[in-house]
């Protein structure tokens, strides 16, 4: 896991070339602490930084140049034992090498669906002047891209890309997108012309051409094989590292899952978990911990204090590249910065929600569809309507989700996805926003998969922009803001077809969810880890609102100087949002405020890269 970035000028004997090399290595280093470089090809450099998991010896720094051939390498190849048999002699004992020798011998990028894991790169072959860039079939790993005349520009993150290419403008149509979402969504990033190279495609550049192309094969086909064999897999080839490997563990079904099965394979495997002292609401550590001890892991609980979580707030914020508002980020920045002293790799239950229809919205979407839940909902209507709604408590987050079911009603499926998916709806976004925007690239992510383009929308949505856009950022950003590498094997490219192929009937029904984990690992685990129900990684942030965090709201992030200055957001429409979140009705006024929060203080430590 590490950090790349990138610049190619067309005209290769241009004067103008960038030479800061220094301050974009800086501005990744967090993604790779261990080593730094860059090499300089014709027309431009290849940067580089490294988290060193295999072979952890200097032979495998990058970029790694041979035969005058360059590669910058962010992931991981999980199978690369198997694919370096027909390799020849290799020098080196990791993946790097493995992936530069396939870049240079084979002739087709189809090679890549034989790749199992997850990984950006960039591959420059000197003799054929040649820049070739690419991404997993998944988005697991980031990858953004910028174009002018004049050059070509590439990063992992968004910071090292604008040191490169200079200041842009903000992206209305995404941000607009982020205030419905909170998070980015789909192939355009917050700035005017800087993308995101999609899952699956990758982009040649010679002689001043551009090509994107997809290497992505999709395979829609019976399921033969055993899911609790190929999970076993799975898990067993993520464990492989010359570092030390644990295993988040929250006490939910997935993570438990992964962290029973990677003990199989590793005995002396740790698992880690972190809970609140203060807000037993939210806290599943004493879950985790049976889980633990029935597998027989090393555990580690981190029970913080809410000072714990505010002390880390402002780091946190601080360090987002790109506004994120999924407030559960905060604990896999703080799980991540703890679990590092112990571990450079930790396992986690990532995908399974989306793979095997795990959310309460899955659940919501099938009993809307039924005569008896749409009259349950009517009659306690006027319960409902009275209750307070809040993620806070759980009678107030019952009401909340109660009032949210009645709303699906009557819709088609792909309406019900968007209501689910968003926390503002169209009107609230624009009421926020000085210039109005169009809801046209917002309803373009629900689309039909161009990706998956065999399998229903209803299956593909949530892996194509639930997961990417905001687990996999959640996951990817804040563990490498720490040194971090996060390995999730639900996202095996074999789980991924097995699901996709899978019939609905085997994850969902009126009474249960993830059907077929159910059935075939519950002899792993206790009971209880498949009856109880599910619980979000959510955070108190109502109370941290309108608490120790309410002066900084009121006079700096959204006080009515720094936003009309600002000329981006309507006050009038703020300080409604901030009276409805110091009210005893917030409803899901916390999270709506704290994406503000998120992008003003994004807005305020970015002020250089935007135009």
């Amino acid at each position: 896991m590490c950090g790349i970035a990138g610049i190619l000028y067309f005209d290769q004997k241009t004067e103008k070339k960038f030479s800061d090399h220094a301050q974009v290595l800086k501005t990744l280093a967090h993604r790779g602490p261990d080593h730094q470089n860059y090499s300089i090809i014709d027309g431009g450099t290849l940067f580089h930084t490294r988290l060193s998991i295999l072979d952890i010896s200097p032979a495998s720094n990058q970029p790694f140049v041979k035969n005058k051939n360059h590669l910058c390498f962010n992931g991981e190849l999980f199978n690369y034992k198997a694919l370096k048999q027909n390799l020849g002699k290799l020098e080196t004992t990791g993946d790097v090498e493995v992936m530069h020798r396939l870049l240079e011998t084979e002739n087709d990028l189809k090679f890549l669906n034989s790749i199992n894991g997850f990984f950006a790169f960039a591959f420059y072959n000197e003799s054929l002047k040649e820049l070739t860039i690419g991404r997993d079939r998944l988005g697991i790993k980031p990858l953004y891209y910028y174009k002018d005349e004049e050059k070509f520009v590439f990063a992992s993150e968004l910071k090292p890309l604008l040191e490169m290419c200079g200041p842009q403008e903000i992206n209305h149509e995404q941000l607009y997108s982020y205030l419905r979402l909170n998070y980015c969504a789909g192939n355009e990033s917050i700035f005017k012309n800087v993308h995101q190279l999609e899952p699956g495609h990758y982009i040649k550049i010679k002689n001043g051409k551009v090509i994107k192309e997809s290497w992505f094969e999709e395979r829609k086909a019976k399921n033969t094989e055993d899911l609790f064999e190929l999970m076993n897999d799975a898990v067993s080839l993520r464990l492989n590292a010359d570092v030390p490997v644990g295993s988040f563990l929250s006490g939910g079904m997935d993570s438990s899952i992964i962290s029973a099965l990677a003990k199989q394979h590793h005995k002396n495997i740790h698992t880690f978990s972190i809970g609140f002292k203060d807000e037993p609401f939210f806290d599943e550590t004493d879950h985790a911990k049976s889980v633990a001890k029935h597998i027989g892991s090393h555990h580690h609980e981190f029970k913080l204090k809410n000072t714990d979580f505010l002390d880390n707030i402002h780091p946190f914020l601080n360090s987002i590249d790109e506004p994120f508002a999924d407030s559960s980020a905060l604990n896999v920045y703080i799980l991540s910065q703890l679990t590092k002293k112990h571990v450079k790799v930790a396992l986690s239950g990532d995908g399974a929600d989306e793979l095997f229809k795990g959310y309460n919205k899955h659940k919501a979407i099938l009993l809307a569809k039924s005569r008896t839940s749409k009259m349950l909902t009517s009659a306690m209507h006027p319960l409902t309507n009275l209750m307070p709604k809040s993620r806070q408590g759980k009678l107030q987050n019952q009401s909340r989700k109660i009032d949210k079911f009645k709303k699906l009603i009557g819709h088609s499926d792909k309406v019900k996805q968007q209501f689910l998916a968003q926390l503002s709806d169209g009107q609230e976004a624009n009421a926020l926003l000085k210039k109005r925007q169009s809801s046209a690239y917002f309803n373009s992510l629900f689309k039909h998969s161009k990706t998956f383009h065999s399998f229903p929308l209803e299956d593909t949505f949530d892996l194509e922009v639930v997961l990417k856009d905001d687990m996999l950022v959640k996951a990817d950003r804040f563990s490498m803001l720490n040194g971090l590498e996060i390995r999730s094997p639900f996202l095996d490219y074999r789980i991924v077809n097995y699901a996709l192929n899978l019939d609905k009937k085997e994850k969902i029904n009126r009474n249960s969810q993830k059907i077929i984990l159910r059935k075939k690992f519950e002899h792993l685990l206790p009971k209880e880890v498949f009856t109880r129900k599910k619980k979000g990684f959510e955070l108190p942030l109502w109370k941290w609102l309108n608490t120790e965090l309410r002066s900084e709201i009121e006079n700096k992030w959204l006080s009515k100087a720094f936003v009309n200055a600002q000329g981006i957001f309507n006050y009038n429409e703020v300080e409604r949002l901030k009276a409805k979140l110091f009210s005893k009705d917030p409803g899901d006024s916390a999270a709506r405020v704290w994406a503000l929060i998120v992008f003003q203080n994004w807005f305020i430590q970015n002020k250089k890269y935007i135009a």
